[in-house]
């Protein structure tokens, strides 16, 4: 039978706003290396980009147009499994973007930094017959010392030698890695010189050099009879022992001394560390494991269970049982968790039971260790994958399980950038594709996925217990107007709260405060003329920062010192009205002198692992209180802690959200369920100015279904989800005239397209935070009954093909954008 010929041409996306992909002829040498799923280089326009492969064909679709070919292969390995790309599609289709887009979630151009891709010769004597080209590249390097592919392709005076690596590693003549990052990271290498045999010099540098004890005793014979004697010497041996940097490069270029690069042992003691503590699984735990441990052993079975676990009731021991019950099956796992304050915590654990086979990805990585990671997830090294949000975009091949903890965090949205989607639902989705298990877990469930549950779409089970039989810690809420009639003051720490941290610090025990609101005041005021200090670019109030003395805007970034006197009528008394982290912690400093405190916010957490070096001081007991914002809220577990206080429990509460009161129980919820998770009991002081809110009710008996039915009947009143879906289309521009035109445009093509009622529309109207970074913004917020279009397929289409993939609303000098289910529409 006649071997069939190899497909032509390849259909390639690249990352740019674009849904058709490209096509690409594909040259001879690299046939049977391009297959759907590879990654290559592509010349696009006057430069090259990095694009994934869809598919092949025989036949080109872009007649009369000049085809150009694809210039290399990256690896010989999809880059992305084929379920991954099913997901990327569905994606652009959900979330209404262009596929391009959708594939930037991917990374689809990080593995092309070359000069930090290493090769080195395997084997010196190749028995298969080469090629010139791969002849030329393993004459170029050697069995003992990695040589990076930039350096290959300059001295081969070509930019396309991938695929020719590709070829040679598949054959086992060589081997690839990426070169270790900079000392000064975590990660590091090592460089160590070793003399090589002299009787490999050439005569002139034994003339030069030998006997070492004749002529002139030069630095770099002092420096060969060192190595002579000690052998291989790190560059800091040498440096301690007088050797310039200068002699030791020139020694290596003329070959007398070898230069090694040796990639330093990835340090096993985390900065955040956690003993293993062997617990009996409770009742509760064992049942709800059996219940899905017959949909692990399973192949192709799609299954989602809501784990409804209140704060301390031994969920992330849960997942780590589950997870002992795929590896055998040689299953691998995503664990997701909503930010990266967690990942410390979480890690240390996980760490604790599955060692080196446990990745983290979480925005914090370099470029090169980001790509590290997923070359080696791609590779198998790793079976466990943990980090926020872009984590369920790891690159597994035997997917088996996903857990999303803290499913209800609004984290898991991205908001700011296209596509804005829900990691949690790409979670579900991806799980759909590989048939396989999900398990959400929260304390506070969002109420889509609580409803959902509850209706028997998702498998439900509660753990209504604290293991070990801890009790919940008891909550007191204390009025602060009753504080601020009885001080004539504005109180910060009600006596109530004072006089129990005052307790704690006694007794040794440790403390948690929330403030969510970073800064040391909200804004700045006059009180002779009422001038507020805004910010220039955003309609927002410029917030106080006591570190630096100056004013900054949280949303654009822009700063500006601190006036002494008020730049409108020149008075001098200016008031610093509401308080942040920052006014917290310097009135504990004054209250309690003695007391040793940590504070977490934005401002303290921009190193890399600052979060760990906090949390780790937290725990070990280098600190009696740490205040904090959400970031200390969810997820964290420390067994001292046995006071939590909630320094403004109102904040969020009054914002034109219909999510608002949700979002406050959750905070509060978890914030609470800090305190008393070891031997001591547990007490959480609530301060707001409004104890009669209905939520302070049910966040004292930790009722968080009756605080759920209430709150279900104004949304099923308003029509809100989970009984509908939402979009939001947000109008934004430079200039206002302009923004208030076109979404009225826009507004007109809805109503017309709508003219059988599918939705509602709601808008046009400025939104809520009208002006961010110089661009104001109208939204126009769609409304639609789940029973009518559960998926939104009509509305989802009418808008990526008659709005966003318009040419005509390309062009309008205002910006669309399209979220999906949005989380906040502020």
């Amino acid at each position: 039978m006649a071997t069939p010929n190899p497909p032509k041409y390849a259909q390639v996306i690249v990352p740019i706003p674009r849904d058709e992909p490209f096509t690409y002829e594909i040259p001879e040498e690299l046939s049977g290396q391009a297959v759907p799923g590879v990654q290559v280089v592509l010349p696009f326009g006057k430069r090259y980009l990095a694009g994934i492969i869809l598919a092949l064909t025989n036949s080109a679709d872009q007649a009369g147009q000049d085809i150009k070919r694809i210039h290399d292969v990256v690896s010989p390995e999809p880059y992305l499994p084929s379920e991954l790309m099913q997901v990327i599609e569905w994606i652009s289709s959900y979330y209404v973007c262009f596929l391009g887009e959708a594939y930037r979630l991917t990374h689809p151009s990080i593995n092309l930094n070359k000069g930090h891709l290493q090769i080195r010769k395997l084997k010196k004597t190749p028995s298969h017959k080469l090629s010139t080209l791969e002849n030329d590249l393993l004459q170029l390097i050697k069995t003992d010392e990695w040589t990076s592919v930039k350096e290959l392709e300059r001295k081969l005076s070509r930019k396309n030698i991938l695929y020719v690596i590709n070829k040679l590693q598949q054959l086992k003549w060589v081997e690839k890695r990426y070169l270790p990052p900079d000392p000064k990271n975590i990660h590091k290498h090592k460089e160590y010189f070793l003399l090589t045999d002299s009787k490999k010099w050439d005569e002139t540098l034994r003339q030069k050099y030998l006997p070492l004890d004749s002529g002139r005793a030069t630095k770099a014979k002092q420096l060969i009879a060192h190595l002579e004697k000690s052998g291989k010497s790190s560059r800091k041996a040498l440096t301690e022992k007088s050797f310039s940097a200068a002699v030791i490069k020139k020694l290596v270029d003329e070959g007398v001394v070898q230069k090694l690069i040796e990639e330093a042992e990835k340090p096993t003691d985390l900065i955040y560390k956690e003993e293993i503590q062997i617990k009996e699984l409770s009742a509760n735990q064992k049942k709800f494991i059996e219940i899905v441990a017959p949909f692990l052993r399973k192949e192709s079975e799609f299954k989602v269970f809501l784990l409804h676990g209140i704060t301390g009731s031994g969920k992330t021991q849960i997942y780590i049982e589950l997870i002992k019950k795929i590896l055998p099956l040689k299953k691998q796992a995503i664990i997701l968790i909503p930010e990266i304050v967690l990942t410390p915590q979480t890690l240390a654990r996980f760490n604790n039971y599955f060692g080196d086979s446990v990745a983290v990805l979480h925005s914090r990585l370099s470029t090169r260790e980001r790509a590290e990671v997923l070359q080696n997830i791609r590779d198998g090294k790793f079976q466990v994958v943990i980090g926020p949000r872009s984590a369920v975009f790891s690159p597994l091949k035997n997917l088996g399980l996903i857990i999303v903890d803290e499913e209800h965090d609004s984290s898991y949205k991205q908001s700011d950038a296209v596509p804005r989607y829900n990691a949690r639902d790409v979670a579900l989705y991806r799980a759909s594709v590989n048939k396989i298990p999900v398990v959400l877990g929260s304390a506070t469930p969002c109420f889509e996925s609580l409803h959902n549950a509850l209706n028997g779409k998702y498998e439900y089970f509660h753990l209504s217990q604290r293991i070990l039989a801890r009790n919940l810690p008891r909550t007191q809420v204390v009025d602060l107007k009753e504080e601020w009639r009885r001080t004539g003051a504005p109180p910060l720490l009600s006596e109530n709260l004072a006089l129990k941290v005052e307790s704690r610090l006694v007794s040794k025990e440790q403390v948690m405060l929330l403030q969510n609101r970073r800064g040391f005041a909200p804004y700045l005021l006059c009180r002779d003329c009422g001038y507020v200090a805004k910010c220039p670019n955003c309609d927002i109030t410029l917030t106080y920062h006591y570190t630096g003395k100056n004013l900054r805007c949280h949303y654009c970034g822009h700063s500006e010192t601190a006036p002494d006197v008020c730049p409108q009528c020149q008075g001098l008394d200016i008031l610093y009205k509401g308080f942040g982290t920052q006014k917290v912690e310097q009135e504990l400093l004054e209250q309690f002198s003695n007391a040793r405190i940590l504070r977490m916010d934005q401002d303290v957490t921009t190193r890399k692992h600052s979060h760990e070096e906090i949390l780790e001081k937290f725990r070990s007991g280098g600190s009696d209180i740490l205040i904090g914002t959400k970031m200390i809220s969810k997820g964290l577990d420390f067994e001292r802690v046995s006071l939590v206080g909630i320094i403004s429990a109102d904040q969020g509460l009054n914002f034109p959200d219909f999510r608002a009161s949700e979002k406050v129980f959750q905070l509060l919820t978890q914030a609470a369920g800090r305190a008393g998770r070891g031997a001591s009991s547990g007490e959480v002081v609530v301060q707001t100015f409004d104890p009669k809110h209905y939520i302070f009710k049910y966040l004292y008996t930790h009722d968080y279904l009756k605080f759920y039915e209430k709150e279900l009947d104004s949304r099923k009143l308003l029509n809100y989800p989970p009984f509908s879906r939402l979009c939001l289309i947000r109008v934004v521009g430079d200039q206002e005239k302009e923004v208030q035109k076109y979404s009225q445009t826009v507004a007109k093509f809805l109503w017309t397209a709508n003219s059988e009622k599918r939705f509602q529309i709601l808008g046009p109207a400025p939104a809520p935070f009208f002006k961010l970074n110089n661009k104001y913004r109208y939204h126009i917020l769609l409304k639609q009954k789940r029973e009518i279009d559960p998926s939104m397929s009509y509305l989802r289409q009418l808008l990526k093909k008659r709005l966003y993939k318009q040419k005509e609303f390309q062009k309008w000098p205002v910006q669309i954008q399209i979220d999906m289910d949005p989380i906040e529409i502020m």
